[in-house]
């Protein structure tokens, strides 16, 4: 009796059971390793993200969106694409629109394309899963707002220290971003 495998893409595959085969192909590839390593041949790492990424800087990047709201507000719906470019070129200096080192504009970039990603995403939720969504947003939310208003009186008491301000600023910020989150998500579930 030949025992039947079955197989299913992975793009098919549950969660757990990516993890599974992740954990799987990674004992593999580790074991795979080891024998080259034994007959002496040259080893390579096995090139997952994770593995990827440890080369990089551990620090987070400062993902500030409110970078342009000028450019932003400059660009309605009767612009042009091109006008748009031709006036982030004149106000970069530069005729390739990334002015000094680039930052800008890849931070740009990178907002409008993970804000993309982040709607196809959605979309593509049920509505059971926008629900389970949005009430980890509401938790996240409201731990948000305990912090700040535990910064805000420890910042009242000791006088307004500048770095607890800053974070307090910045929790404000993600608060607001958050509720803005929650609000696209109950709109979404409606």
């Amino acid at each position: 009796a030949r025992r039947e495998r079955r197989w299913k893409p992975y793009s098919k595959l549950s969660w757990e059971e990516k993890q599974q085969f992740d954990e799987r192909q990674s004992l593999r590839a580790s074991r795979l390793r080891a024998e080259m390593f034994a007959k002496g041949q040259p080893v390579a790492p096995y090139n997952t993200t994770q593995f990827l990424m440890e080369d990089h800087d551990q620090e987070e990047p400062d993902l500030k969106t409110g970078l342009y709201p000028r450019r932003a507000a400059a660009k309605s719906d009767d612009t042009s694409e091109e006008d748009f470019l031709e006036e982030a070129a004149e106000e970069d200096g530069g005729s390739d629109g990334m002015g000094g080192d680039g930052s800008e504009f890849l931070q740009r970039d990178f907002s409008e394309t993970y804000e993309r990603y982040h709607v196809e995403s959605l979309q593509n939720m049920s509505k059971q899963e926008l629900v389970k969504e949005y009430l980890e947003l509401e938790k996240c939310l409201s731990r948000m707002e305990e912090e700040n208003n535990r910064l805000r009186m420890e910042s009242k008491k000791h006088g307004g220290e500048t770095a607890e301000t800053a974070r307090v600023r910045q929790l404000e910020l993600e608060v607001d971003r958050l509720r803005a989150e929650n609000l696209q998500l109950l709109k979404e579930k409606d």
